[in-house]
């Protein structure tokens, strides 16, 4: 059974959780992939975010990578958080 959910797995890009916050009855969640790119999630605030989410896709070739450029900041996060 492990080997199969660790099989499943390996094809998905992993992305650890960086940042949480509330927006009335809702939990935002903000992950920062391995490939650089970002990834948003939300879920009643009676859950919380998992720290690690596995995303479907691709990862991004190396050259197009910009670690430096696409993480979250506070103003990104907010984007978010208006109504």
């Amino acid at each position: 059974m492990d080997l199969i959910l660790e099989l499943a797995m390996a094809g998905m890009l992993e992305c650890s959780l960086v940042n949480q916050k509330f927006k009335r009855e809702d939990l935002y969640c903000f992950y920062q992939c391995i490939d650089s790119t970002r990834e948003f999630a939300s879920t009643l605030k009676n859950y919380q975010c998992p720290k690690t989410l596995y995303a479907d896709r691709a990862a991004l070739l190396f050259k197009d990578r910009d670690f430096k450029a696409n993480k979250w900041t506070e103003e990104d996060i907010q984007q978010y958080l208006k109504d």
